[in-house]
């Protein structure tokens, strides 16, 4: 019998915001979270455990455009429950 996980709780918004602002205009931090999400949000001030921030092997991150693009769905999907997915990988269509 397995033990149902809770999922995390979202970002704080002002969190939030200061990821998305320096994902859409600031390479070196983009560049930072690909390779290391924890370190790039520590960088902006949060420190616990988000386990849904990594992007998943071969994935890459939305480029600037898309995020800014989809800000307001990134916002509402960062602050809610999280999923399993990160929201931040590029999807196609936006």
């Amino acid at each position: 019998m397995s033990a149902e996980k809770t999922p995390p709780a979202g970002l704080h918004p002002i969190i939030v915001k200061r990821l998305l602002d320096n994902l859409e205009s600031n390479d070196a931090f983009r560049t930072l979270f690909q390779q290391s999400p924890e370190q790039a949000l520590r960088s902006i001030g949060y420190t616990d455990a988000w386990e849904c921030m990594g992007l998943k092997g071969g994935a890459t991150l939305a480029s600037p455009e898309q995020i800014r693009a989809q800000r307001t769905k990134l916002e509402e999907a960062m602050t809610g429950i999280q999923k399993a997915d990160c929201v931040l990988e590029a999807q196609e269509g936006y």
